[in-house]
């Protein structure tokens, strides 16, 4: 595996835009690009879909990403895609976009891509500390902060599957389970504090 060529930027006229939730823009790069920065730099990889479901309008994807004995996992997620009646047009169309989204994250794991989840950029991500999950289960997030979480992503209209995306851009991690109860509560606190509110 070169590390050194896995974890290189990607160039300007790779990255792309599209809107997130809360209002935010999102800067990601399209999935041709990190499976070429994987054919690069990696001997042999393979990904593969763990288990997969549909429920409250996402595909939601649990990706395996084996790259040179490396294995990296975590979740991905699409919202479904519907007609002007409300219809949904292809659940495999959304969950193969799940399925990419799974494997960007992964691939994100081993460092491609990481500038765009706060691993070297200095801006508003810089704040937010790497910690590893925690050890004791004094350090653990609380069934009460696991109720909070659904209960504020519930109201906010926060699928699942993003809800993932902002803990792994925030902390590196990819499951609530391994939060902290300081990185769960500043998550209640922040998304409390858009939209609705407490």
């Amino acid at each position: 595996m070169k590390r050194d060529l896995l974890t290189k930027p990607f160039r300007q006229d790779q990255l792309k835009q599209r809107k997130g939730n809360l209002g935010k823009t999102l800067i990601y790069v399209d999935i041709a690009a990190v499976i070429e920065r994987l054919n690069e730099a990696c001997d042999t990889w393979n990904f593969e879909v763990i288990k997969y479901e549909v429920q409250d309008g996402e595909a939601i994807v649990l990706g395996k990403l084996t790259a040179d004995g490396v294995v990296k996992m975590t979740f991905g997620g699409s919202n479904l895609t519907v007609d002007r009646e409300g219809s949904i047009v292809s659940i495999a169309d959304d969950l193969k976009a799940a399925a990419s989204d799974a494997l960007k994250k992964c691939a994100s794991l081993l460092g491609v891509a990481l500038e765009l989840y706060g691993g070297s950029r200095k801006d508003e991500t810089d704040e937010v500390p790497r910690e590893r999950a925690p050890l004791t289960p004094a350090e653990r997030i609380t069934t009460r902060q696991l109720a909070a979480l659904g209960a504020t992503c519930k109201r906010q209209g926060i699928p699942h599957g993003e809800l993932l995306s902002m803990i792994a851009a925030r902390t590196g991690k990819g499951e609530l389970a391994h939060l902290t109860r300081h990185e769960a509560s500043s998550l209640i606190t922040e998304l409390s504090g858009n939209g609705q509110g407490h």
